[in-house]
């Protein structure tokens, strides 16, 4: 049920980017956020002091930079780009170290495992490909999807990897092997968002279908389903010990959810 009685306003607003934003994320120790923009850049945005850190924005270049996530231990930001490459951006230096590879197209969706040790990006037209970190070696292109991957997530204990599409989808896969665990259907459309909760047997989604879902990873089934939002769902976060659950939507409202 929704957290009732609780009043949440705004702490800032930034500016800075001059079209609009595609994507957000926070670092791991919480004192910044990289941002993604339509405008080519990756800016980052102190969060302690509420400024922009303009000596760290990047000029990305067009298309450059699409969802950007930093990886575990913070030094990165990993966007994924219109010509099917993942590009690796230092934080500290300000500039692109190496790009991932694919030999596909437009890469949409992308998040490090929290391992550190993989990478894994999902591209338009449905591959998802799963890159060794250290190395930068494609370890596993994975079919499964036939539309967009919009959003992909690992487990906390990095072996399982989700991924979430536009032919309304949900994929487990295993990350070892490389291979497609289970299928899960149950949205009506688009697979928008995915997170997996600290206890790793349930795992939220949010959709298009202005719904958002809880699932049991073992049962492979969804156990509750939240409809109070009015247009669609994109995005849905776990809070640290899993007993909250977030969902944001274009019907430009956040709701909280208790689930333990």
């Amino acid at each position: 049920m929704c957290a009732a009685g609780d009043t949440y306003v705004p702490l800032h607003t930034f500016e800075g980017h001059q079209l609009g934003v595609i994507s957000i994320d926070i670092s791991p120790d919480g004192s910044t956020a990289a941002s993604t923009s339509l405008d080519s850049q990756i800016r980052f945005w102190d969060l302690i002091h509420h400024t922009k850190t303009d000596d760290k924005t990047i000029e990305a270049g067009p298309v450059e930079a699409w969802t950007a996530v930093y990886s575990p231990d913070g030094r990165h930001v990993a966007t994924g780009s219109h010509n099917g490459n993942v590009n690796i951006w230092s934080v500290e230096e300000r500039k692109k170290e190496r790009p991932l590879e694919t030999r596909g197209k437009f890469v949409m969706s992308v998040a490090y495992s929290p391992n550190g040790l993989y990478l894994a990006c999902g591209e338009e037209e449905g591959p998802v490909h799963v890159f060794d970190v250290p190395t930068g070696r494609l370890l596993h292109s994975l079919p499964g999807h036939s539309m967009p991957v919009r959003t992909l997530t690992f487990s906390p204990d990095s072996t399982l990897l989700l991924t979430g599409s536009d032919d309304k989808r949900i994929n487990i896969y295993d990350v070892h092997h490389g291979n497609c665990l289970s299928t899960l259907a149950g949205h009506q459309s688009w697979v928008l968002s995915l997170s997996f909760s600290p206890d790793t047997v349930h795992f939220a989604s949010g959709s298009s279908d202005k719904r958002a879902k809880i699932w049991d990873v073992n049962a492979r089934q969804c156990i509750h389903t939240f409809d109070d939002h009015d247009d669609q769902v994109w995005g849905v976060a776990y809070n640290e010990d899993g007993t909250k659950l977030a969902t944001v939507s274009d019907d430009r409202s956040l709701s909280i959810y208790q689930t333990g």
